[in-house]
């Protein structure tokens, strides 16, 4: 989708994402979904990796996603029909990443090395 105009919002004070954060401890495989929050901050307790699905596309949907696991256990994360999102290894144990979707599509906009 193009901007028709040059307008943007212009924000006064830093936004507030009230509802749009979770941390929390995983010992299975999840399925995420549209009301899944922005900022998902996923400690692995599972034992091996994890199978992390994102919602169905949509347009304009992110994501920012941090594997806090203090174990080598990296994270698969796949669309909901289960193509893998980040290749190779998948999300590595303290790293994050930043996924987009363009309605068809999801894309990796920033992976942590």
């Amino acid at each position: 989708m193009a901007y028709a105009s040059n307008n943007g919002y212009v924000f006064d004070n830093r936004p507030i994402f009230r509802g749009g954060i979770i941390a929390k401890i995983i010992t299975a495989d999840f399925d995420m979904d549209e009301k899944s929050e922005t900022y998902q901050i996923i400690t692995n307790n599972k034992g091996s990796s994890a199978t992390i699905k994102l919602p169905a596309e949509k347009e304009g949907s992110m994501y920012w996603l941090k594997n806090n696991s203090s174990s080598a256990h990296a994270f698969v994360i796949q669309t909901d029909e289960g193509s893998p999102v980040i290749g190779g290894a998948g999300l590595a144990a303290g790293k994050a990443a930043l996924v987009v979707c363009d309605g068809t599509n999801w894309h990796v906009v920033f992976q942590q090395a």
